[in-house]
Parts: C-alpha cells; structure tokens; sequence
C-alpha cells in the first residue's frame, strides 16, 4: 500500500475492514500504538436461555474508523496490525472519510442515538448490577415490572428476594457479546 501524498489538512478519518469478532483486539492495538479509534456501537437487549442482557454490538459490521495524521503516523502499523484486513482505499491509496460524517456519527453515538437500552423499560428476565443499597455492585435479575417503574428482583438464584427496587437503583449488566464471552 502506498502512502498517500503529504497532506497539511492534519488528521484525518480513514475506515478499516477488521476480521470477525476482532473488533475489540483491533480497537485496543490501535489505541496502545497512538492512533485514535472510533467503533460506532449499537447496544441492545438480547435474549437467551429466558435471561435478557444488555449487549454491545458493533454498528457497521467489520468497519470501524481510524484517526491518521500523516506524515506525523504511518499507515504501516494500521496493517499490520493482527486483525485488521484492509483500508478502505482508491488505487492502493488510503481514502480519507469525510470529517464531518465520521464526526457526526461519533456526536449521534455519544447522545445515546444507538442505545436501545436506554431509551427501553429494564424488561422481565434482565441481568442487572445493582448501584444503590445494601447489595450494591451484585448482579441480579428482573423478576417483575409493577407500574411506577418499581422492579422484583432475585439476587443468588432464588435465595434472596428483592420487592419494589426503583429503576434508577439498577443499571444493565454488559456483556461481551461479539467476542461470544460472558462476564
């Protein structure tokens, strides 16, 4: 791959193609040798087993973007990189995304446009952590939604048994979903 000509715009967006399921590898090899990294994410609830738990996926698939600033980076360590397959490019040039769609994309992202999580009631059959109380930092599941927003939930199996907790007092239990492990 050839370098592109020197550029005086200053750092620039480029996509890259990864492998499958090695988003997260990528993501943190990148960012460990000093380039910035965007993996647009959508998170979701999903349902196994009759247990509900909040996953993160990624939003585009394979692609994910990176933060160049040649001639200051190289493109080299980007392919180099384990996982990564290719850059997206245009006759063996790496082809910068426009600023302001790459931009737009992490701004829609960080006001929680791609958090159906957020914006959904906590369901019946949810792993949740506790935040708040004399079980804090536990995971437990939803059991029951009443109307107010008030929850049932069963810390231990069915040992311990939680009546009428506010929805403001549990937070969704992420998983790692696209790597298939679990917490």
């Amino acid at each position: 791959m050839q370098e592109p000509q020197i550029s005086f715009n200053g750092p620039q967006w480029f996509c890259i193609i990864v492998q499958p399921n090695s988003h997260r590898q990528v993501e943190n090899s990148l960012a460990a040798i000093g380039y910035r990294v965007f993996l647009p994410k959508l998170r979701r609830w999903v349902s196994h087993a009759r247990v509900k738990k909040a996953v993160e996926r990624p939003l585009l698939g394979r692609y994910m973007f990176v933060e160049v600033d040649y001639p200051l980076q190289s493109f080299g360590p980007l392919t180099a990189t384990r996982g990564v397959e290719a850059i997206i490019s245009s006759a063996d040039m790496p082809w910068p995304m426009p600023r302001v769609d790459v931009e737009d994309l992490l701004h829609r992202q960080m006001a929680g446009e791609f958090d159906e999580v957020a914006r959904c009631p906590v369901p019946v059959g949810a792993r949740v952590a506790i935040v708040e109380g004399e079980f804090e930092n536990w995971l437990a599941t939803v059991t029951a939604r009443e109307k107010g927003g008030k929850l049932t939930l069963t810390l231990l199996g069915q040992s311990v048994r939680m009546d009428h907790v506010s929805t403001r007092a549990v937070r969704p239990a992420l998983g790692f979903d696209w790597e298939r492990r679990t917490p």
